[in-house]
């Protein structure tokens, strides 16, 4: 059995051929930010563990990328993210768990309690630290920390960055993007999470390659668009979407106010898609973003809807709640008001918007108030059986009609939910109801039994 090197070996690596002393494998380079070093974060034991392992091993391994970055902000970090100088194969020989996740990229994951564990092989033609750095997107995913002693590298100075709150490319920020056109998503998606500067050099590369993304697989688009949406510098990061180009590739004109719009509503991906489509097709859009069909059919639904409280005739929210229920309802008196906390309507037209918004919550809470809306589900004292019965008819489209009518109808007036009147409330819609689109056998047929 091999016996693992010692850490004095590992550390004073044996000369080359030529005489000349080996690189170790992680090189002394730190920024001039590090001359006074931060303290070493906390890390947890799994993740500490699977670095001793590796050392015993013989493998050295340091932290690095985004889980590094959150760890110096104090966010929490979900994942883990180790670089080593082992083959996948001698990490998988030395984890019973581990999971071959992409071997093509040199990635393994170990599930711990700390979370999951990614390993992965040093990148880069030397396949030492200082290659696999070197090829990283963005200086502050581009450290690394040694835990056994701590010592910082940070070849590209993103600790001083990280202080700073400036987002910045390693090396040429025209070759970094070349090499992903992603990256310059990633650049504003980052921006909305952490609330950092674009260095002026990387926003003027992302600004000349902001076509490149039409050519990035939809569903990488939509993941990083998702997180972006969701961050708290959302307002921030859309501006800058729209300065550098990027919104115009990847949804053409939007609304003007969208960026103040989103930040004024709550971090939910479908209202703040629906704030920064408004006016435009949300339903293509999305799909061709790759959306799911759910989340692309919800805020399409909001679009077209919006603005709420253009709906004011007798019944128009009883008509809602039945085609959207109670949540869509909300959701569209949160994206109303999103515009008024906004600014972008003038004070003139912002007063009677906010009187019809408090109006229709106070319609809610009272129907509320009456049972009819469970669950936020409008809930009717007669089924699909009563409606033939009460028609003597079969079954067909006309039944789902009549029990919508009949739905309306009790949210309008809740007094209105109770079999007598229900009855006759359907007997009178049967009258005048459309049969055309009816089979003669299923037509709504009024009883003539009292």
């Amino acid at each position: 059995m091999r016996r693992p090197a010692s850490r004095r070996a590992r550390r004073r690596p044996a000369p080359a051929p030529d005489g000349r002393r080996r690189a170790p494998y992680i090189p002394a380079v730190v920024s001039q930010a590090a001359l006074e070093p931060p303290a070493v974060p906390p890390v947890p034991d799994p993740v500490r563990a699977v670095v001793g392992a590796l050392a015993r091993a013989g493998h050295e391994a340091v932290l690095v990328g985004g889980c590094l970055r959150d760890l110096c902000l104090g966010r929490p970090v979900a994942d883990w993210d180790l670089a080593t100088a082992a083959p996948p194969e001698a990490v998988l020989a030395l984890f019973a768990r581990a999971v071959p996740i992409g071997l093509r990229h040199g990635t393994v994951m170990l599930p711990t309690a700390a979370g999951p564990i990614d390993v992965t092989t040093y990148r880069g033609p030397q396949g030492d630290l200082a290659g696999d750095l070197a090829r990283r997107d963005f200086t502050v995913n581009a450290m690394a920390l040694a835990l056994e002693p701590p010592r910082w590298i940070d070849p590209a100075g993103g600790l001083a960055d990280l202080r700073a709150k400036r987002l910045r490319a390693v090396g040429d920020p025209g070759a970094r993007l070349d090499e992903d056109p992603l990256r310059a998503l990633r650049a504003l998606r980052l921006a909305s999470e952490l609330g950092f500067a674009l260095d002026p050099a990387l926003a003027d590369a992302i600004r000349a390659r902001a076509p490149r993304l039409r050519a990035v697989a939809a569903e990488r688009v939509r993941a990083e668009l998702e997180r972006l949406l969701r961050g708290p510098f959302v307002a921030a990061a859309l501006g800058l979407a729209r300065a550098l180009g990027v919104e115009g590739v990847l949804l053409g004109p939007c609304a003007p106010d969208a960026p103040a719009v989103a930040a004024a509503l709550p971090s939910d991906l479908t209202l703040r898609l629906a704030a920064w489509l408004r006016g435009r097709d949300a339903g293509a859009v999305l799909a061709r973003l790759r959306f799911p069909r759910a989340r692309t059919d919800a805020v399409a639904q909001l679009v077209r809807l919006h603005p709420i409280d253009a709906r004011s005739e007798p019944g128009d929210l009883g008509r809602l709640l039945v085609r959207i229920e109670r949540s869509g309802v909300e959701a569209l008196l949160a994206l109303r008001s999103a515009e008024l906390d906004a600014g972008t309507l003038r004070p003139a037209d912002a007063a009677p918007v906010r009187a019809r918004l408090a109006a229709l919550r106070d319609a809610l809470e009272r129907l509320e108030r009456t049972g009819v809306l469970p669950g936020g589900r409008p809930r009717l004292a007669a089924t699909g059986r009563d409606i033939m019965a009460w028609l003597d008819t079969g079954p067909g489209p006309h039944v789902g009609r009549a029990l919508r009518h009949l739905t309306e109808q009790v949210l309008e007036d809740p007094s209105r939910n109770e079999p007598a009147t229900l009855r006759r409330i359907a007997l009178a819609w049967a009258e005048t109801a459309p049969q055309a689109d009816d089979p003669a056998s299923s037509r709504p047929r009024p009883s003539t039994r009292s």
